[in-house]
């Protein structure tokens, strides 16, 4: 039994985040299970469970387990006996389930409730209060990274820190002793997360990007794979350079730092170069940048072009502002998207009022816009996640 695994999944359920493919490997997990197991499982969890757990309504997720049980088995066509013995031992499942999900499930629920209450509603869209990074394995598993689930953070050798400034880290922690795999981080939607590989590189990446790195560098080069916006701070060691891939652009530097991230239209990958040294590829192209130049890659050409870079517009995002330079309203609002879970834009106005600035992000997105409409003619409107613009 893959217990950690087995956990990750209920912890799931319980959100209401699971899908219908980890609905049906929980549920095959569970199948492979006896009393005994269950009972092992419960003493090794206890020890981590709060007095609140007398709290949560134990025949309601008893109910519902049982109910996805039996759908689970009349979709699979399981035997009659697999499912009697769900039964037997399923007071027990749900009585054990209920004891060690209780303190996370009540905890996240109160919060869940309260901003729902206070903050969402269908006329608002809101960024995550706590967006938890998403590991992906090589063998297809993968996890959500908290300090809710030590056993995922020592499993996969990763530990979370705090930095003197207050930013949370996700360390990498170097195992020698294993084989290197290649494991991929992502930040969620509406948030910027910093994690610090093996080799001391401390890589923060912005809303909806991932990261792939392996567990520790073999062989004469440091290289990842980025899919997304980030911001490079990479430890010096000339016996192996530190190379980024993403998509068909190739950075490569000894030791430095710098900003990679696509245009708005996807078409191009900019490259824009802070501190030290790096050489941009593409194809048989390629160009050397110093401080404060940035590469625009055409993705579709190879063809790589060098100009001098605006760097408070490319490192906004890391101090939490959005930068506009005579931006229409629809670059503005697909440079917002980046962030927010806006489902659709439609724009019913014919202003040529243009943007320059910068904006605070904000937790709201209705406060966002009460920016906007302070320094232009237009009227925003959120309603089921869907922007209207006046």
């Amino acid at each position: 039994m893959q217990e950690e695994r087995l956990r990750y999944l209920l912890t799931n359920y319980f959100r209401n985040t699971i899908s219908r493919e980890e609905l049906k490997e929980m549920l095959d997990q569970l199948d492979e299970l006896e009393e005994s197991e269950f009972s092992s499982l419960f003493e090794r969890m206890g020890e981590r469970i709060s007095q609140r757990s007398e709290l949560f309504n134990r025949d309601q997720v008893f109910n519902q387990i049982s109910s996805r049980i039996a759908e689970h088995h009349e979709e699979t066509g399981s035997e009659r006996k697999s499912k009697l013995r769900y039964i037997k031992w399923g007071g027990i499942a749900a009585a054990i389930v209920v004891f060690c999900f209780s303190i996370l499930f009540l905890v996240k629920q109160s919060a869940m409730e309260t901003t729902s209450q206070q903050a969402i509603s269908p006329k608002e869209i809101a960024l995550p209060e706590n967006g938890e990074p998403v590991l992906k394995l090589s063998n297809g598993d993968q996890y959500s990274i908290s300090e809710d689930h030590p056993e995922t953070l020592d499993k996969n050798d990763l530990t979370i820190v705090k930095a003197p400034d207050g930013t949370v880290v996700y360390q990498i922690r170097d195992n020698s002793n294993s084989k290197s795999e290649r494991r991929t981080f992502l930040s969620p939607k509406g948030s910027a997360l910093t994690m610090q590989l093996v080799d001391g590189t401390k890589v923060q990446l912005n809303s909806g990007a991932s990261l792939t790195y392996p567990t520790h560098f073999d062989g004469n080069s440091r290289m990842v794979s980025l899919d997304g916006e980030a911001y490079f701070d990479v430890t010096h060691d000339s016996s192996k350079p530190f190379i980024v891939q993403t998509k068909q652009t190739q950075v490569k530097v000894l030791g430095t730092q710098f900003n990679i991230a696509s245009d708005l239209s996807k078409t191009k990958i900019l490259t824009t170069l802070i501190k030290g040294k790096v050489a941009v590829s593409a194809g048989h192209n390629q160009q050397i940048l110093s401080p404060g130049m940035q590469a625009q890659t055409n993705l579709h050409t190879k063809q790589i072009v060098v100009q001098e870079a605006d760097l408070k517009e490319v490192l906004a995002w890391r101090d939490g502002f959005f930068r506009f330079t005579e931006d229409n309203i629809e670059t503005v609002l697909q440079k917002v998207g980046e962030w927010y879970d806006i489902k659709e834009v439609k724009v019913n106005s014919s202003s040529s009022d243009k943007f320059t600035g910068m904006i605070k992000r904000t937790k709201k997105l209705t406060d966002l816009f009460g920016q906007l409409e302070k320094i232009s003619n237009y009227k925003f409107k959120i309603q089921d996640g869907r922007v209207l613009v006046m």
